[in-house]
């Protein structure tokens, strides 16, 4: 999910797809495209992440309830969707038979499940007790959720990001279901909740800035939808250039930094933070950067309230 998923296709929606899921048709795997973000429609109906989903009526309360179910986060992981992944051979609209689809894999995972079982419930239980065993076992994992959660969600859910859609390209005037499958998608220009594309300003800023000096060179036009750009527009960092931050969030805190650069060792995030801003605010590429994970989180939870709301409001 993280790396096929959501890394490289960041607050993506598959508008096609989401369309045909909200009619109740859900394609057969071999039928979607795989290219979307799963962060963001996955916990859809529960919550609206993206401006494309219709909202509903209980959405207006997603801001209240959201760190409630953030808490659950590692805990449907381990007994829903790990499950679901081993028996369907597929994670949402990723084909995950290229792992599950080996007899080999699907016995490590049943023998990993009842080994990690054993050690975090069963033995917990042996040496406290039903009740304390179990409730160390629950306690552990709504913490870890709802740390997790909070820092992934404050990265890509936040007032001023930038979100995109894939649609069909052109007009589908064929009835034919294999040809309107095959119609080519393209990424339109990511915007931001309220319609308007920040690029647009960062663009015309670094223009200007070009324009000053008469030995620079005019800075090249990078697409809206240029994948390097999507990652910049959908993302936002955190504590920038804080060293705990980063070692204690895992790299997290520079979203930005992972996300052009995932290969490297998240050590190194802080120390080319101020390389990749820099470079951004020179070719005119957004980068949205807040003080702490505090402002961060309440930029976060008013950004729910407003995605909660409907569209014509």
């Amino acid at each position: 999910q993280h790396m096929l998923g959501h890394h490289p296709y960041t607050n993506v929606l598959d508008g096609a797809e989401e369309i045909e899921k909200e009619k109740g048709v859900d394609s057969l795997i071999e039928e979607k495209d795989q290219e979307s973000d799963p962060d963001v429609f996955s916990s859809f109906p529960l919550m609206r992440l993206h401006p494309f989903h219709t909202p509903s009526w209980y959405h207006r309360y997603q801001h209240i309830y959201a760190p409630f179910l953030f808490a659950l986060m590692t805990l449907a992981k381990v007994f829903q969707q790990d499950y679901e992944v081993a028996i369907s051979k597929r994670l949402y609209h990723i084909d995950a038979k290229v792992r599950y689809g080996s007899t080999w894999n699907v016995m490590r995972f049943w023998g990993m499940k009842f080994i990690t079982t054993i050690y975090m419930l069963g033995l917990p239980i042996y040496f406290h007790g039903v009740v304390n065993g179990m409730a160390l076992f629950v306690i552990g994992h709504l913490a870890c959720g709802e740390l997790l959660a909070t820092m992934f969600i404050v990265n890509h859910v936040i007032e001023g990001v930038s979100y995109a859609k894939k649609d069909l390209k052109g007009a589908v005037g064929d009835d034919d279901d294999d040809k309107k499958r095959n119609k080519e998608k393209v990424v339109a220009k990511p915007v931001t909740m309220l319609g308007d594309t920040p690029m647009d300003q960062t663009r015309a800023q670094a223009i200007e800035n070009s324009t000053k000096d008469a030995d620079q060179k005019p800075i090249p036009m990078i697409p809206f939808n240029d994948w390097a750009a999507v990652q910049c527009q959908t993302s936002v960092n955190w504590a920038p250039g804080s060293w705990f931050w980063n070692h204690f969030s895992g790299g997290l805190s520079h979203q930005i930094e992972h996300h052009l650069f995932p290969s490297i060792c998240h050590t190194n995030y802080a120390y080319i933070q101020d390389v990749v801003e820099n470079t951004c605010a020179e070719y005119g590429v957004p980068y949205q950067s807040e003080p702490s994970l505090v402002v961060a989180y309440g930029k976060m939870i008013n950004h729910l309230k407003y995605l909660g709301r409907a569209k014509s409001e």
